[in-house]
């Protein structure tokens, strides 16, 4: 009978460490650019992969910001934790906007042409 060797593995986002066989940490290890990353954070990752074509290796740093900036704010204060969320979503809609309107913007500065005035009009006709 052949003995399967047990090893333990952190991931490289979140910090959890679980026990795996060596050839899955080998598998997961080659597909993720040599980083060990868990279950949870791998469905996060090729999210972000699917979302944006960015690198492998930029993906699990992003998502690993992620983590940190979830782990040293939401889970401490949360109430701060929303704000910022707030503050985020509307920086992202506000370059959204910016990027939308994009090209030539022209601004009126003053009219090319004098005030039109009707009643002095009129009264010329008459």
């Amino acid at each position: 009978m052949e003995e399967t060797m047990i090893l333990q593995a952190e991931c490289e986002c979140c910090d959890l460490k679980e026990d795996y066989t060596k050839e899955y940490i080998t598998r997961i290890r080659t597909s993720f650019s040599g980083k060990w990353v868990c279950g949870l954070c791998t469905e996060a990752v090729k999210e972000r992969l699917r979302r944006c074509p960015i690198a492998m290796e930029d993906a699990i740093i992003n998502h690993k910001k992620f983590v940190q900036d979830f782990n040293t704010t939401t889970r401490v204060n949360p109430k701060l934790s929303m704000a910022w969320m707030m503050r985020d979503i509307a920086k992202r809609n506000c370059s959204k906007r910016n990027n939308l309107s994009g090209g030539i913007k022209i601004i009126r500065t003053s009219s090319c042409a004098g005030r039109i005035d009707y009643n002095s009009e009129q009264e010329q006709e008459h």
